[in-house]
């Protein structure tokens, strides 16, 4: 008997958890986030700057779609570490160019075939020698 009982209390909490979800409005994300990497531009100083975007892209059709919200860690990181590098945790729908941009180390230019953005799963690489792009052109240092 007490066996049952602590099935049904489970059974029940599990249901209320949904309901409250549902309640709190929470539901999937029909879009693709895509991390960018535009290119790396040479500062004056001899710093490298590697400048970054995102593309949320979103099924047609559809209208107020939310921000979609990535918390740095499992899901929106840096690899090597440090994962936190001052990218966004807060998608909005479209192409976002130009985001952010991070300071390289000249350790990291050196070992730069596995630096790369992660988010849910999908990597933009970074490349040294990328100096423009489609959205940006970072062969002139605009500092």
């Amino acid at each position: 008997m007490l066996r049952t009982y602590s099935t049904l209390l489970l059974l029940t909490l599990s249901t209320g958890t949904a309901i409250a979800q549902e309640d709190a409005g929470e539901k999937p994300n029909p879009c693709t986030l895509l991390p960018i990497y535009h290119c790396a531009e040479q500062l004056d100083t001899g710093l490298t700057v590697g400048h970054f975007g995102y593309n949320m892209q979103c099924p047609e059709g559809l209208e107020n779609i939310p921000d979609l919200y990535v918390p740095i860690g499992d899901d929106n990181y840096f690899s090597p570490d440090p994962k936190d590098r001052g990218q966004p945790t807060n998608f909005l729908p479209g192409r976002h160019a130009d985001e952010f941009e991070v300071e390289f180390t000249a350790e990291e230019i050196r070992k730069a075939k596995d630096l790369h953005w992660s988010v849910l799963k999908i990597s933009a690489s970074v490349d040294f020698s990328k100096t423009r792009d489609e959205d940006l052109d970072c062969s002139h240092p605009s500092y």
